[in-house]
């Protein structure tokens, strides 16, 4: 699925229903939590001319149960898919990894 701006792929996964979206990690993994993290940026241009139009990002998501409709739906808004990283002994938690490139919109960035 495309979107036009990080606002937009924001909005999509707030509609999935997690507990919470945190950009950047925290001590505890909490469960039904979405972490995104900056992979890299786009950038074009040439000598001294330079600007970002889009940026990577890394999600995992944090889940009680492997069928948990989360995963089923957060596939839909990556590029390509979510991949099971592995399950937390000490959370009890399924971790699912994916990635998405966001372009620069109007609508602002995940900085803002």
């Amino acid at each position: 699925m495309a979107f036009n701006s990080f606002m937009d792929w924001k909005e999509a996964v707030d509609k999935i229903g997690f507990n919470d979206v945190i950009f950047g990690v925290k001590d505890t993994i909490e469960p039904n939590t979405l972490y995104i993290s900056l992979a890299g940026s786009k950038v074009i241009g040439s000598d001294n001319f330079k600007f970002v139009i889009g940026y990577s990002y890394n999600v995992v998501a944090s889940v009680p149960d492997v069928d948990s409709h989360l995963v089923k739906e957060l596939s839909n808004l990556l590029d390509s898919g979510l991949e099971m990283i592995d399950f937390s002994n000490t959370s009890h938690l399924y971790n699912f990894s994916g990635s998405i490139y966001l372009p620069v919109g109007a609508r602002g960035g995940s900085f803002e």
